[in-house]
């Protein structure tokens, strides 16, 4: 069989989690910059506007630099979630019992999105509410989130029989 490659990358920008951080944090810079203005204490309203600025910056940053990556070809099962799992983690073939590309409600089944898990089920979704349920053996498994729910069937149907 030809070599078959499945990639797939995933984040907030340009998404509408985006735009609604967007929404939340102009207004609470503009009340800062006017309860600056208005302050008799300019120091210390300084201060807190400098700190305020900062952390919704440093947030945006982190949230636009989430990016979740997805590679399947015909030996094995990879992914990374940037930027806190840096290297690729790897599953064989060999390794995974079974999987089922699912839908799924991420607040109600998973608590939102991101990085979660329990004693049996780690979760790395960004957005979006259809992943891959990969079953490892020891009563483990793994659900990677995915935009491309029709590719990844295709890909998939003879996946474990290659």
């Amino acid at each position: 069989m030809a070599n078959r490659v499945f990639n797939e990358s995933q984040s907030y920008a340009g998404s509408w989690i985006m735009y609604v951080m967007i929404l939340t944090e102009v207004p609470v810079l503009i009340l800062m910059i006017v309860l600056y203005a208005t302050s008799d204490e300019k120091q210390e309203m300084a201060i807190a506007l400098g700190v305020v600025m900062g952390s919704l910056i440093l947030v945006f940053v982190l949230i636009l630099h989430l990016k979740l990556e997805t590679k399947m070809d015909n030996k094995s099962i990879s992914f990374r979630y940037m930027p806190f799992i840096r290297n690729w983690r790897q599953f064989p073939k060999e390794s995974i019992k079974s999987y089922k590309v699912i839908k799924y409600d991420p607040l109600t089944d998973y608590g939102g999105w991101g990085l979660k898990g329990n004693k049996t089920t780690k979760v790395y979704a960004v957005i979006g509410n259809e992943g891959i349920l990969l079953d490892v053996g020891e009563k483990k498994k793994i659900m990677i989130g995915t935009m491309k729910s029709k590719e990844l069937t295709d890909f998939m149907e003879n996946w474990m029989e290659d």
